[in-house]
């Protein structure tokens, strides 16, 4: 490690402040659009574009209509999968 001696603090700690500075920059930049989110069913009611009722996704699940995944007793859809399904005129390939 340097030695850092009483002249060289003021420039220390700017550098040192300008690190921060950058550090802080990343955490508030927000998270990549390419995440792979995991959707509740209300946050797939507001992604979808017609809006369905919850019994209605509570059937497409039911009969395996929308690609789903089942974590303890909730239900959660994953995002990437959602948009390949929107995008394959929501057919599921199986």
């Amino acid at each position: 490690m340097n030695t850092i001696t009483f002249n060289d603090i003021p420039t220390y700690l700017l550098e040192l402040n300008r690190k921060v500075d950058i550090l802080l920059s990343k955490v508030d930049e927000p998270q990549e659009q390419n995440e792979d989110k995991l959707f509740t069913i209300e946050e797939l009611i507001a992604y979808l574009p017609e809006k369905p009722a919850r019994q209605t996704i509570y059937g497409w699940v039911n009969n395996r209509l929308v690609p789903f995944e089942k974590y303890s007793k909730r239900l959660y859809f994953r995002k990437s999968d959602i948009d390949t399904w929107l995008s394959n005129g929501r057919q599921i390939k199986r």
